[in-house]
């Protein structure tokens, strides 16, 4: 039967639909939006179970039932944001702890109970400058994202391995993403650093966290074991994969913004914030493209690498590094900006029709699980903020 779209122009919401009575709805695509990539979609029957049924019309305003399914999809991608971080602070304060616990049961035994009153808090300074507070966050952080992915895909009826169902990924498009991804990198760095040299004084706000690891070689392996390896892999397994996804069920566009949104609140704080969410838009653009987390944790992984070199560099030969740094720039920026105005002649990011838009801010904004885990984010930056605040006092 033919899938046909009839425009809302001329016609009032009361009688605009998406399509004729004598029109069956295609359940991947049912907005007849032709800038969306339909196989990436999940089956819209779900939100909708009658669009099956020929003769199922989709109006224009959608009914309080449509409005309650989708905000349910709403809500467990929020949900998930929230416990993807709550958990993986939890696992951490768990595994200093007990590191903590061991540390005191053995100097007790060395030490036939003569510990000082303040133990605790030189225990804590020693997890501190050592490299169990950071293999600490690095397991917490590997075990929730993994967890939550599992659990999303679980909660969603969707297998794991559909994440990676590749559609025509070349290496000449992974290459063009990589450097597109370099040139946000570089980009976003300028911008906060252009930014926060307008502020009289030091602003916590605009301080990311520090990454340099000092002369420790088990804080330089943990940092690249992280940076390179895990946050790659696991954050584009939750923010691309279930949390993209489940963004996704009305408008891919829609999708693709509050992942990346969501994805800079994970970083709680502005100069990381920055550049994940600009780099967001890219690797939730490229993922619904190719119908497949591979170039986005490509793409991930060559950012956060070319990070981490930089930073180590910094604290080897400063100078060196700085004119490296320049050279890059240069380089980065020339290649960028013919890769970008070649993706902006030949791509697109998926536009929405009028019966999306009605279906995703305004049932996003009443949605619980989305308010949790905003609050959550934004709570915990404001607090560490605070705390930076108080202890430079």
């Amino acid at each position: 039967m033919e899938r046909l779209c009839v425009p809302i122009e001329n016609l009032s919401p009361e009688n605009a639909y998406v399509n004729l009575p004598t029109q069956r709805i295609d359940a991947n695509n049912p907005f007849c939006n032709p800038t969306q990539e339909a196989d990436y979609s999940p089956d819209y029957g779900e939100i909708v179970p009658q669009i099956h049924i020929p003769g199922c019309r989709l109006p224009y305003t959608p009914s309080a039932r449509e409005k309650k399914s989708i905000r349910k999809y709403y809500n467990l991608a929020g949900l998930l944001a929230f416990l993807d971080f709550a958990l993986a602070a939890f696992l951490a304060s768990a595994i200093t702890l007990g590191a903590t616990i061991v540390l005191q049961l053995v100097d007790s035994l060395a030490l036939h109970g003569q510990l000082p009153e303040n133990y605790s808090s030189i225990a804590q300074q020693y997890l501190s400058d050592s490299s169990v507070l950071m293999a600490a966050n690095l397991l917490g952080f590997l075990i929730s994202n993994v967890t939550v992915f599992f659990l999303g895909c679980k909660l969603s009826r969707m297998k794991p391995m559909s994440f990676f169902h590749d559609r025509d990924l070349r290496l000449s498009s992974t290459l063009r993403y990589c450097v597109l991804g370099l040139l946000i990198q570089f980009s976003a760095g300028y911008l906060v650093d252009y930014i926060g040299s307008l502020l009289k004084e030091d602003n916590p706000l605009f301080s990311a966290p520090d990454m340099s690891t000092g002369s420790s070689p088990t804080k330089l392996m943990i940092t690249v074991l992280y940076a390179c390896l895990i946050a790659p892999i696991t954050e584009e397994l939750v923010f691309r994969g279930v949390f993209l996804k489940n963004m996704s069920r009305v408008s891919q566009r829609f999708g693709i913004f509050t992942s990346a949104l969501f994805f800079a609140l994970a970083h709680q704080n502005i100069p990381q914030g920055v550049l994940a969410f600009l780099l967001g838009i890219l690797l939730g653009y490229i993922t619904i493209k190719h119908n497949s987390l591979v170039p986005a944790m490509i793409v991930h992984f060559v950012v956060n690498v070319t990070s981490t070199v930089f930073t180590q560099l910094d604290q080897i030969a400063p100078l060196s590094a700085d004119r490296l740094f320049t050279l890059v720039s240069i380089i980065i920026f020339i290649l960028g900006i013919i890769m970008l105005l070649y993706t902006l002649a030949t791509e697109r990011l998926p536009d929405d029709t009028p019966f999306q838009r009605i279906r995703c801010t305004p049932v996003a904004f009443c949605s619980w699980g989305l308010w949790l885990a905003t609050l959550l984010h934004i709570g915990m930056m404001l607090a560490t903020t605070l705390a930076s605040m108080l202890q430079s006092a």
